[in-house]
């Protein structure tokens, strides 16, 4: 397996995550200016800018009219556990997403085909949950794997179920990179649970194609997600 060097923001996104506990920062509380930052980490304004970007896409900081971020009140504890932004090989996580595409379309149609009454409420219970879970400051990518998780249980699969469950711990990192920056926004959140409720719906009317063709386009969706958030 080959070596990658972590990229320059990451690293300085780390920095400043350590700075923030080191420093035990409050809400409320200023991070230096982007300047002052350049100069903290001796690195160019660039991965500067797109650290602080991560962080503000994260919900633990908001800009300060005049320059500089401030600590969002929130819990600061979860919400640096919870971003893990590891580098991540972008060959690797297309293959991996790829694959998903594949085996949860298919997934989807014996889903529809296969499911029981226990089936939906347990798709309902993780939908709910998936909703509540996105908002501005948290992405909900755990519920959005267990949504889909729920899914591929429905098929009654074992083989199937435990393939997918294989790769979950995988995507997880590849979903929270290309879902951070886009589940900001409301009316993005918006059209991915929209997408979620259209692959749940064809599944409750034993809509095999439209499941199938829905979940299609929702993993292709992703994809193409993953695909601007390593551009940036």
């Amino acid at each position: 397996m080959k070596i990658v060097r972590k990229k320059v923001s990451l690293q300085v996104f780390d920095r400043i995550k350590e700075m923030i506990q080191e420093q035990d920062l409050k809400p409320g509380d200023k991070l230096p200016t982007e300047k002052e930052l350049t100069e903290l980490f001796g690195v160019s304004r660039t991965p500067v800018r797109e650290a602080l970007s991560i962080l503000e896409a994260s919900g633990i900081t908001v800009p300060k009219q005049g320059g500089g971020s401030v600590i969002q009140p929130v819990s600061l504890t979860n919400m640096l556990e919870q971003i893990q932004l590891e580098f991540v090989d972008e060959e690797e996580v297309l293959n991996l997403l790829e694959t998903r595409i594949i085996l949860e379309s298919e997934a989807a149609r014996l889903a529809a085909s296969r499911r029981t009454e226990e089936d939906l409420v347990l798709l309902e219970t993780a939908l709910d949950r998936l909703k509540q879970s996105q908002t501005d400051t948290q992405i909900g990518h755990k519920e959005d794997i267990a949504y889909h998780t729920a899914i591929v249980q429905a098929t009654h699969n074992p083989i199937l179920i435990r393939t997918v469950d294989s790769i979950n711990h995988l995507y997880e990192k590849a979903i929270f990179y290309s879902l951070l920056q886009y589940m900001k926004l409301a009316e993005n959140r918006a059209q991915i649970l929209a997408e979620h409720e259209k692959v749940l719906d064809a599944i409750k009317k034993r809509d095999e194609e439209q499941a199938k063709e829905t979940m299609y386009h929702h993993l292709l969706n992703s994809m193409k997600k993953f695909k601007r958030s390593m551009e940036k």
